[in-house]
């Protein structure tokens, strides 16, 4: 099968990840998209995230219904930094009859130079990117991205998790921005009440 990785924190996981995901699914005809809730992204400055045990449920939550949406814990359950090379090389030797893509935002592919083993994830993966509002959608001048990056014309929806998270704080609907499913996760749980997202 091709497959598409997509990871991310999913704290919370909404409307938008889901266009994505389906529209980047459709144009690059992949079977299925993974879908990766990190324990610990390196990459993100804010620490305070929602436990690993919510946001694996509400990506869950988020995806049921469609099929070609898989939610894997493989990160959860290794711990620790959330390194992607790490995920790739245990998925490909896990699932070596699979092809492999990895799914990611126009700012993720600015800074995948930084990134922990960047050349050899694009060894192994080509990277599909779409754009995210306010960047520019065009591969670095890295000599081991070139050839190896495809983008996406994925519609340009302006969510943000992290105003998803002040809405939830501030008791402000967050209807239209979540699925359903993941809304009432959100109120069943408090989460995003505190900073902590507990």
């Amino acid at each position: 099968m091709n497959i598409g990785l997509f990871g991310g924190s999913f704290d919370p996981p909404h409307l938008a990840h889901l266009i994505v995901a389906e529209t980047v699914r459709e144009q690059f005809d992949l079977d299925q998209v993974w879908w990766i809730p990190a324990f610990d992204p390196p990459h993100k400055a804010e620490k305070a995230l929602a436990s690993a045990r919510h946001r694996l449920e509400m990506t869950r939550r988020a995806t049921e219904g469609n099929p070609a949406f898989v939610v894997s814990d493989v990160e959860i359950q290794r711990t620790g930094p959330s390194y992607t090379v790490d995920t790739v090389r245990a998925l490909q030797a896990a699932y070596p009859e699979h092809t492999f893509s990895l799914i990611l935002g126009g700012d993720s592919l600015h800074q995948f130079a930084t990134w922990y083993q960047p050349e050899e994830i694009v060894a192994r993966v080509p990277l599909i990117v779409y754009r995210r509002p306010g960047v520019a959608v065009e591969a670095p001048a890295v000599p081991f991205l070139e050839g190896r990056v495809r983008f996406a014309r994925a519609p340009l929806i302006e969510i943000s998790a992290t105003e998803i998270r002040a809405r939830a704080r501030a008791g402000r609907s967050l209807r239209y921005l979540v699925p359903d499913a993941v809304r009432a996760y959100i109120d069943e749980q408090g989460l995003y009440l505190m900073a902590n997202g507990e």
